[in-house]
């Protein structure tokens, strides 16, 4: 993909992650700002933040996070940085509706601006990965966009031919073969060659960042009990067992279809390396439960390392200075890993 790196400098230097702002009307901010004042954040890569100058000027002034950061205009300046927190700052804008602490228009576009900013610049190599703050659904769409979330928006601007969202907190990785569709319109959506996409991208994924050389996928059903033999659809006939049996003539060590009500509590007994639900909240759930503070969103598929917490906005919180950045701060030290995992590769 054109990747631009010093091979000597980048053995000898640390990782450089990109984080971008997300909505500035919401808690990335301040998770961000918190997460990089933590040593076990400082001490692993160096860092630039993807986002607007006043705002966290001004987050850092109101909740009292004093931080240290050189500020940079253009990408061109990211390869003569010399200190270890930096900032690439957007366009001056009027900073009065971030007081709002709700969707707005003018939030959903720089959220937009800053991810796109952030994808070019792992794209072109000038950081090793890349992790995205929480942004709002409703105040992307407010600004004109009509991406559902982070994960259309990385497939459409790293060209790449399919993603899969991989969620991971505490002993769990789930990896979903549709995301944000309504569940009416889950059982269309599906076909062969979608599920053995999702098992392919999900296996190389597991070797190339988490170094599992042969991992071991279970596949859910999409109907209670997998179906039951076609009692409660033959969607696990027609299209979920027909997908495994392909994966593994590739070579792909998985299982399925298994049960959504047993498939988890195998997996957390390590029978699983990652589960691969069918729908959303089949994943989304069991996830949550099993860490909530401490998931991560991961993009597979993509010619980089993307991570981001696994919450949102939280604009009922934002600007009180109460927000967890647990999330951000795994999501952070996940990059890192998947990235050094990666360097190898990329040499």
């Amino acid at each position: 993909m054109g990747l631009k790196i010093d091979m000597k400098k980048n053995k000898k230097s640390k990782l450089l992650i990109g984080i971008t702002m997300g909505d500035p009307c919401g808690i990335g901010p301040e998770i961000i700002l918190k997460s990089l004042k933590s040593p076990s954040i400082t001490t692993i890569a160096n860092y630039v933040i993807i986002g607007n100058k006043g705002v966290f000027d001004q987050t850092a002034k109101v909740l009292n996070i004093p931080i240290k950061y050189t500020t940079i205009s253009h990408i061109s300046e990211i390869e003569d940085l010399k200190t270890p927190l930096s900032l690439l700052s957007t366009d001056k804008y009027k900073q009065s509706f971030v007081r709002r602490k709700r969707a707005t228009a003018e939030g959903g576009e720089i959220s937009v601006q800053c991810v796109i900013k952030g994808i070019n610049l792992a794209m072109s190599g000038h950081i090793d990965a890349l992790v995205t703050a929480p942004i709002c659904k409703e105040a992307v769409h407010m600004a004109g966009y009509g991406y559902p979330g982070h994960t259309e928006m990385l497939h459409r601007y790293s060209g790449a031919e399919r993603v899969v969202m991989l969620m991971a907190g505490g002993n769990l990785r789930v990896a979903f073969a549709t995301t944000h569709i309504a569940l009416r319109d889950v059982p269309q959506a599906i076909t062969i060659n979608d599920i053995l996409g999702t098992i392919t991208i999900t296996n190389n994924g597991l070797k190339q960042y988490f170094g599992i050389n042969k991992p071991r996928i279970a596949v859910c059903g999409l109907n209670p009990h997998a179906g039951e033999e076609g009692i409660f659809g033959d969607e696990e006939k027609g299209v979920i067992i027909p997908a495994v049996e392909r994966a593994k003539k590739k070579g792909v060590k998985c299982n399925g279809p298994v049960s959504a009500d047993t498939v988890y509590y195998k997996a957390l007994k390590g029978a699983y390396d990652a589960v691969v639900a069918i729908y959303h909240d089949q994943g989304a759930i069991p996830l949550k439960l099993h860490a909530f503070e401490t998931g991560v969103n991961i993009t597979l598929g993509i010619p980089f390392v993307r991570t981001s917490p696994d919450h949102g906005t939280a604009y009922d919180i934002a600007g009180k200075g109460i927000a967890d950045p647990r999330s951000m701060m795994e999501a952070i030290k996940t990059a890192v890993k998947m990235a050094r995992c990666r360097r190898p590769r990329r040499y």
